[in-house]
C-alpha cells in the first residue's frame, strides 16, 4: 500500500471527517513530499502535513508551514511520536527556509499539548452577533449572489486582495480558494458575494448553517469581508433572509479587548524575522539583542505583534 493510501487510512482512523470531505483534501491537498511518518511493523503508525502557505508581514511575504492531519492510531499513543515527529518537521523546515509554523488545534486540550512543543498562542479572532432588523434595509445599487463558474477568476482576486489588507495573515491561493468553496459546499455552507452596479464584488461571507443550544437554526460565518459597513449590513441581512434565519455569529478579525484563541505558531527562522520586524518597528524600547534573548515562545508573539493581535489566520481546511 502506498504512503498516500496509508496516511488517508489513517486519518480515517483518527479523526471523525466524513469520506466526501477525505477525499476531498487528499485529492486537492495532500502531498507526499510535505508529510511525514513513522512506521512500526511496515505499517504507518503517526503522521503529520507541513502544507506551505505565504503569509504577509508587515510589508512583505514569508513563507509558512502549517501543520496538518497530525495524528497517532490510538493504540500507539502516549509514546512520543507526534513530539518526535514535530522535531523532525522542525528541521525539515529550516532547510525549506520556513519562516515560521502554524497550526490550529482541534479542541482546547491540544493548545498544551502544543505549547510543550515549543508552539504559542499567535493568532486570535473576534465574535460578533448580527440580529437582522424587523424592517429589510434596500440597496438597489448591491446584489447578493451565490459564485458561479466564469467569475470564479474576479471572486478570488477580490479574496487574495482583502487578505493581503491585513498586516499579519496567511494566504489563500486561487486552488485553495477553489478547495474553501467545495469543502463548504460538501458541509452545506455556502459563500454569497456582494456584486456592485458594475457587478465587480464589494464583499463576501463565507457560512454555514448549525443549530443552537436552543434549537434554532443559525449561521456561523467563518470569514466576512466588505468594503464598507454598508455593505457588511447588506451581506449580513441577505445571508440570514436566503437562509430563512433571524441572525448569524459571525468570526472576523480579532478586536481586542474581547478576543479568543485561535491558532498557535513558531518562529522557525529568528533571525530573518527578528531582522524584518526591528525594521519596521524603529521606535520600540527593544533592541535586536532584546529580541535574540528571547525564548522562542516569547519571542514568536513579539514577532506577531500578538499583544496587539495583528496576525489573523482562517479558513484552513481542518
Amino acid at each position: 500500500m502506498n504512503k498516500k493510501q496509508q496516511v488517508k487510512d489513517l486519518w480515517r482512523t483518527c479523526f471523525g471527517d466524513s469520506e466526501a470531505f477525505i477525499d476531498l483534501y487528499f485529492d486537492r491537498v495532500y502531498q507526499d513530499d510535505n508529510t511525514l511518518t513513522i512506521e512500526r511493523n511496515g505499517q504507518i503508525v503517526s503522521a503529520l502535513q507541513m502544507l506551505p502557505y505565504t503569509m504577509t508581514y508587515f510589508g512583505t511575504e514569508i513563507s509558512v508551514a502549517y501543520i496538518s492531519g497530525a495524528c497517532t492510531v490510538p493504540e500507539q499513543r502516549g509514546q512520543g511520536l507526534m513530539k518526535q515527529l514535530l522535531q523532525e518537521a522542525f528541521e525539515e523546515m529550516k532547510k525549506r527556509d520556513v519562516a515560521i509554523t502554524a497550526l490550529i488545534p482541534a479542541n482546547t486540550r491540544l493548545f498544551n499539548y502544543y505549547r510543550e512543543q515549543g508552539y504559542i498562542e499567535a493568532f486570535d479572532y473576534t465574535t460578533e452577533t448580527y440580529i437582522r432588523p424587523q424592517i429589510v434595509v434596500q440597496k438597489p445599487l448591491l446584489t447578493v449572489v451565490p459564485p458561479e463558474v466564469d467569475s470564479m477568476n474576479t471572486l478570488y482576486k477580490y479574496f487574495d486582495k482583502k487578505l493581503r489588507e491585513r498586516t499579519c495573515c496567511v494566504l489563500h491561493t486561487y486552488d485553495d480558494f477553489v478547495t474553501i468553496l467545495r469543502d463548504l459546499a460538501l458541509n452545506g455552507g455556502q459563500m454569497l458575494t456582494a456584486l456592485n452596479e458594475n457587478e465587480q464584488p464589494v464583499g463576501m461571507i463565507f457560512l454555514h448553517l448549525f443549530i443552537d443550544s436552543n434549537g434554532q437554526k443559525n449561521i456561523y460565518a467563518k470569514e466576512l469581508m466588505y468594503d464598507n459597513e454598508d455593505i457588511k449590513a447588506l451581506l449580513l441581512q441577505e445571508a440570514t433572509l436566503q437562509n430563512n434565519v433571524n441572525q448569524a455569529i459571525c468570526e472576523i478579525s480579532p478586536t481586542p479587548p474581547s478576543t479568543m484563541p485561535k491558532g498557535m505558531a513558531k518562529v522557525i527562522d529568528t533571525k530573518r524575522l527578528i531582522h524584518h520586524w526591528h525594521s519596521k518597528h524603529p521606535h520600540s524600547p527593544l533592541s535586536k539583542s532584546d529580541l535574540e534573548n528571547m525564548d522562542i515562545q516569547t519571542l514568536t508573539q513579539h514577532l506577531l505583534d500578538y499583544p496587539d493581535k495583528k496576525a489573523f489566520i482562517s479558513l484552513m481546511l481542518d
